[in-house]
């Protein structure tokens, strides 16, 4: 978060009390393997999607697949080096540089390399999120505000309230 801060001409110390213990989320995802149904099908194994967190860090996959949405409309694969680290902003991210820095829009497609027909897929993301009492604010420095100062709660909840139903908002 400092690199990123600091990219954007911020203090780069400004999140450091915000992500010290902070609220981290880790997933296991699972994809087995494709067999010659599911490929003809033309299906994929994640449809697009954008986290809502801050940033996503996820560990280069072994099995290709993982693909993000460019500005110009088109699926670009991801070929991140194997030991690397793949990091996609989340709508936190979004919120807080007024839209310089858009949530990744992503998914898993079928493997591209013929090695990885077949295979089962695993990834291991970890998110990092804000405590839910903090404030999402616009970044200082960052041209006019698009976006008023709103909780973490409130905005997490009425966000992913498409998912679980209007009574899962909260208002801070």
């Amino acid at each position: 978060m400092q690199s990123v801060l600091h990219s954007l001409g911020c203090d780069p110390h400004l999140y450091d009390e915000k992500l010290t213990n902070p609220n981290l989320g880790l997933r296991l995802n699972y994809y087995p393997p494709l067999n010659d149904a599911d490929r003809a099908s033309g299906a994929g194994r994640l449809l697009g999607h954008e986290d809502i967190d801050l940033f996503t860090l996820l560990p280069a996959p072994a099995v290709d697949g993982l693909q993000a949405l460019h500005r110009n409309g088109k699926w670009v694969r991801i070929q991140a080096p194997a030991g690397s680290i793949v990091m996609n902003t989340g709508d936190y991210m979004q919120r807080i540089t007024n839209d310089l820095m858009p949530s990744t829009t992503h998914r898993v497609s079928p493997p591209r390399n013929r090695e990885h027909i077949g295979k089962l897929r695993v990834s291991i993301p970890l998110a990092a999120y804000l405590r839910p009492d903090e404030m999402l604010e616009v970044l200082p420095g960052i041209a006019e505000p698009k976006y008023d100062p709103i909780q973490v709660i409130t905005f997490h909840t009425r966000t992913t309230a498409k998912f679980y139903g209007d009574d899962y908002a909260v208002e801070g």
